[in-house]
């Protein structure tokens, strides 16, 4: 049986998730790097809260952050989002083995 004990820091990750605007920024960031601007425009927010949402993502390992000239770029970390779902994984194997 798999453990959960291998995981970093799963409860900081599902905190993370549980907001819905950093979730929305998961969602766009799934699919290309944006900028904290771009990310401004499209959830609607300031900057200021945009940044602080990607402080949280940012410390809970699920996005990285890097400068490409003038401007900070978000992605996804990937290997983070496989991890966390492993332990979701882990959890409904075990909830599957007891209710057979």
């Amino acid at each position: 049986m798999n453990s959960i004990s291998k995981t970093k820091d799963p409860v900081r990750a599902f905190r993370a998730l549980g907001q819905e605007t950093r979730f929305k920024i998961l969602d766009l960031v799934s699919s290309k790097p944006f900028s904290v601007r771009e990310l401004e425009e499209k959830l609607g927010i300031s900057q200021s809260a945009v940044s602080q949402q990607l402080k949280v993502l940012n410390e809970a390992g699920l996005v990285r952050l890097h400068r490409e000239g003038k401007y900070t770029l978000c992605s996804i970390n990937h290997a983070l989002l496989e991890e966390v779902r492993n332990l979701l994984n882990v959890l409904l194997e075990r909830k599957h083995m007891f209710s057979l």
